[in-house]
């Protein structure tokens, strides 16, 4: 491998006072971190349905999700899910509370999924989406859901219906 700062060589070692081999540069010292990716997103909510978007995309290609994908630099978490949330689906949130955490340590992935109420009726298929839809609760194509964190923030929403809504933040480590 090759140094993402100076460009030479790198070898796997483990730095003073670290305990997990990182690539160092063997020119300039500089260790390359590999950290996990955030993935962030919306939980939108309208009259008590769910608001879910057909992927155009793989992975996941013709399956429901959340809007939601990879945070960017220089915005905030709920920034991040609001933008996701229009770029996937043209949709305005009133973010309520960060309903789920969702731990993917293989694939280096942790979500972040915001319960949120709709403010605009004009929500459509952007990119990346071939079709949006209200679902009601009963409604839910659980066989047709792409993630597994989609599976457990949408089941721990219709829980939290049942109980009056208690406001709590559900996490997962898969």
């Amino acid at each position: 491998m090759y140094c993402v700062k100076c460009g030479n060589k790198t070898e796997k070692s483990v730095p003073t006072g670290d305990n997990i081999n990182r690539e160092i540069c063997t020119d300039c010292d500089y260790i390359n971190y590999v950290n996990p990716k955030i993935i962030v997103g919306a939980l939108p909510i309208f009259s008590g349905s769910v608001l879910l978007c057909k992927r155009d995309i793989e992975p996941g290609f013709g399956k429901w999700t959340l809007p939601s994908g990879f945070m960017e630099m220089d915005e905030s978490l709920e920034e991040g899910a609001k933008r996701e949330a229009h770029e996937e689906a043209n949709l305005e949130l009133n973010i309520k509370y960060l309903h789920t955490t969702y731990s993917l340590p293989k694939i280096g992935q942790v979500y972040m999924l915001f319960l949120s109420e709709i403010l605009n009726d004009d929500y459509a298929a952007m990119h990346e989406t071939s079709e949006v839809k209200l679902f009601s609760l009963n409604e839910i194509p659980w066989n047709k859901i792409a993630f597994s964190a989609v599976t457990f923030a949408l089941k721990n929403y219709i829980e939290d219906s049942e109980n009056g809504f208690p406001g709590k933040c559900h996490s997962n480590y898969n």
